[in-house]
């Protein structure tokens, strides 16, 4: 009986670990979406690194441009807000992140070194 107890006590915290990382990712699409004020926003390879206090939302969604094609881009939502620059998107139309090399070192050191994988 005791050993059933245990077991589902840590069931129901994995459980509740996941729970937040979801809503996280959810979050961060809706955040991205508004941004670039486009509900139609596809997303893929989306992760989600670090803890629920300092982590953060890392992916890629599609957008289709003017001529009928479809651009990728990279974003990074930080769960504490980032200073202001929510999310971090890799793309000439936004207004964050204003330096490119500055994105380039947050995807490297937020989201590879802290386990994302792409592919």
């Amino acid at each position: 009986m005791r050993r059933t107890v245990i077991i589902l006590l840590v069931g129901a915290a994995a459980g509740c670990h996941s729970d937040w990382r979801a809503q996280a990712v959810r979050d961060a699409e809706q955040l991205v979406r508004q941004q670039m004020k486009d509900p139609s926003l596809q997303f893929s390879r989306v992760q989600y690194t670090g803890d629920d206090r300092t982590g953060q939302t890392c992916g890629y969604f599609a957008r289709k441009t003017a001529d009928g094609g479809e651009v990728d881009s990279r974003f990074i939502v930080f769960i504490d807000g980032g200073g202001g620059q929510n999310p971090y998107i890799e793309d000439p139309s936004a207004p964050y992140p204003e330096n490119k090399d500055d994105f380039a070192f947050n995807w490297r050191s937020e989201c590879v070194n802290l386990g994302y994988r792409d592919g």
